[in-house]
């Protein structure tokens, strides 16, 4: 009966995968505040929009990060108002939106998952309380404008937890400390789900941590989500070959993820460098040439891994911050070598090899 019940459930999710789109999408939360700062984007010389440019080469998906009350220094400015602007362009646009929440005043992430300020003080319960109200409020307002995201990320790269040091959770501790760390962030990541409208047209809950190369750290991760109850629609995970290792190994990590838990496997952020730099050669796993068709190879790799997951289960790959270009006096990240645009802002392969994934553009 049990292998029965297996067996219906692959069908109905192969079923399911093979109605929706293959998602080739990119995070561009940070677009509005290169475009302030003269950013100009091009293809064969044309100026265009970055995303009506992407647009045409097949994008389909743009994920947007929210902070709670960021002071908007640099390019930490993704306030719910300049979020939802955004998040009108990329509807216009005919694109997913996916809402990635971070439950904090800036990045989050494995190395730090700090409070926001206003939350700092609260009792637990009372943080429990204010995961979910936040949850509501954010979701009711992208509804009022008729904006409502496809997917909703519950926390960023939560591998470590969120909301440090109440929702922290650590790979290896003993086994009382990790049972109770796991009750206190289950209760943050419930709240924060249960907020989130369910039923057919609402948004698609996604877990995301980042230990992608790291098989045993991910599968301890969502046995204890599965364990705590977690309802949620998607692994969500990153993929960055500097901190996570080569594609052989953490092919092996998507396969044991789609065989356990049998989830739709959604790669959210990934990333590689299109140009040398110190920085690039004296890391390991730059298994791809430090160039143009170097970094076009890399995420036509990353496609393929996704696509050969298991039963199916393999359904979309996320670049990450494609529009960090280089501009004087300005911050990009990485100096702009991870950007799908040349530091003129000329359209890079990497572009169309990712968001041609599903053919033509459409």
């Amino acid at each position: 009966m049990k292998t029965l019940r297996c067996l219906a459930f692959l069908i109905l999710a192969v079923a399911t995968l093979a109605a929706e789109p293959f998602y080739v999408g990119a995070d561009l939360s940070a677009l509005p505040i290169y475009e302030a700062r003269g950013a100009k984007f091009t293809k064969a010389g044309r100026a265009a929009d970055a995303l009506t440019l992407l647009r045409g080469e097949g994008l389909n998906g743009v994920r947007l990060r929210l902070f709670v009350h960021p002071k908007a220094e640099g390019i930490v400015d993704n306030s719910l108002d300049y979020t939802v602007a955004l998040a009108r362009r990329v509807k216009a646009s005919g694109a997913t939106f996916m809402l990635d929440l971070h439950y904090s005043d800036t990045w989050a992430d494995p190395q730090k998952q700090i409070k926001p300020a206003a939350w700092a003080q609260l009792p637990f319960d009372e943080l429990v309380a204010q995961v979910g109200a936040y949850t509501r409020d954010v979701l009711a307002r992208f509804e009022r404008e008729g904006l409502r995201p496809e997917f909703v990320q519950i926390g960023n790269e939560i591998t470590n937890g969120t909301l440090w040091p109440d929702g922290r959770v650590n790979f290896g501790a003993s086994a009382d400390e990790d049972a109770a760390a796991w009750t206190r962030l289950a209760r943050l990541l419930r709240a924060g789900i249960a907020a989130v409208p369910r039923g057919p047209g609402q948004p698609k809950i996604i877990l995301h941590i980042e230990s992608g190369g790291n098989l045993a750290k991910s599968l301890w991760w969502f046995r204890h989500a599965r364990d705590a109850g977690l309802d949620y629609d998607i692994i969500g995970l990153s993929y960055y070959p500097d901190w996570h290792g080569g594609l052989a190994n953490y092919r092996r990590t998507l396969a044991a993820l789609a065989d356990e838990f049998q989830k739709p496997i959604q790669v959210v952020e990934a990333g590689y460098p299109w140009k040398t730099a110190k920085k690039w050669t004296e890391k390991a796993n730059m298994d791809w040439p430090l160039t143009p068709a170097g970094q076009a190879q890399f995420l036509r790799d990353v496609v393929q891994a996704v696509r050969d997951i298991p039963h199916g289960l393999g359904c979309g790959v996320w670049y990450w911050h494609p529009e960090s270009i280089q501009l004087p006096g300005h911050y990009a990240w990485e100096g702009g070598t991870c950007a799908l645009f040349d530091d003129h802002g000329e359209l890079l392969p990497g572009a169309p090899a990712l968001f041609g994934a599903n053919g033509p553009a459409r």
